[in-house]
């Protein structure tokens, strides 16, 4: 049995868009999954779809044609990577405002996963999102829509759309509104607490206003969040799978 030099072409840019996508998923890139781990997916799902894959190897033919079709790969599986990790930066958004409007902003937690010290809130919607994440089967979906993406954009091709960053921008756009859309219930609160305690200081002028507000907006805030935690799946579930489709629609040539 022989090896041909163009099946190992395809699959080191099989391999390279697989290896750049588990590098940016959720999960896979964080500092707590060593970069080997990570290879070790990427090559394993290359050897498991490559005989699948249909490909065009007319550049590969140059050197400067074959490292063109190298970085095409690894930006594709960064762009897809990327399309996925906009739900949680959603999240991660907004448990930040979260954390601000219920004044829990200075109590911070080490992320262990992604290696980071974020407000505890932000942490723990980020792990609750991972968990919905696999949970509902969303991974199931995304792999399959990865693999896909080998039917839409073969190994060889390039993107034909004169903008292709512009449904990025417009996903960049949909976190910050998913972040405030999941917020928004504790900015109300917020505002109704400053509200009534700034009524409450004009009528009882020795209660110590601040000390008090400060007190019931944490409570009040953290019974909000265990109460919103459905409304939360669900927005992360809606827009997994929206993800999913935005990862087939940002890489569709015409």
């Amino acid at each position: 049995m022989t090896i041909e030099a163009g099946e190992i072409v395809v699959w080191v840019l099989v391999f390279l868009r697989t290896g750049a996508f588990f590098l940016g998923i959720p999960l896979f890139a964080g500092k707590m999954i060593p970069v080997r781990i990570r290879t070790a997916f990427g090559l394993l799902l290359a050897i498991l779809i490559n005989p699948l894959v249909p490909a065009n190897l007319e550049l590969a033919t140059h050197f400067a044609g074959a490292i063109l079709l190298a970085v095409n790969e690894v930006c594709i599986g960064l762009l897809l990577a990327m399309t996925v990790r906009m739900v949680f930066f959603a999240v991660e958004l907004a448990g930040h405002m979260i954390s601000y409007e219920i004044g829990l902003m200075a109590s911070n937690s080490v992320n262990p996963l992604l290696g980071s010290t974020d407000a505890t809130i932000t942490t723990l919607l980020y792990y609750f999102s991972l968990l919905i994440f696999f949970v509902t089967g969303l991974h199931y979906d995304v792999l399959k829509a990865f693999i896909m993406s080998f039917e839409i954009l073969p190994i060889g091709a390039f993107f034909l759309k004169a903008n292709p960053t512009l449904e990025f921008v417009n996903e960049v756009n949909h976190v910050f509104i998913i972040g405030t859309l999941i917020s928004a219930p504790f900015i109300a609160l917020n505002f109704m607490v400053n509200v009534s305690f700034a009524v409450l200081g004009k009528a009882v002028p020795k209660m110590n206003v601040f000390m008090t507000s400060f007190s019931i907006r944490i409570l009040a805030g953290l019974t909000l969040l265990v109460s919103s935690l459905l409304l939360i799946t669900s927005y992360i579930v809606d827009n997994g799978r929206r993800s999913v489709e935005v990862m087939l629609d940002i890489i569709q040539n015409g």
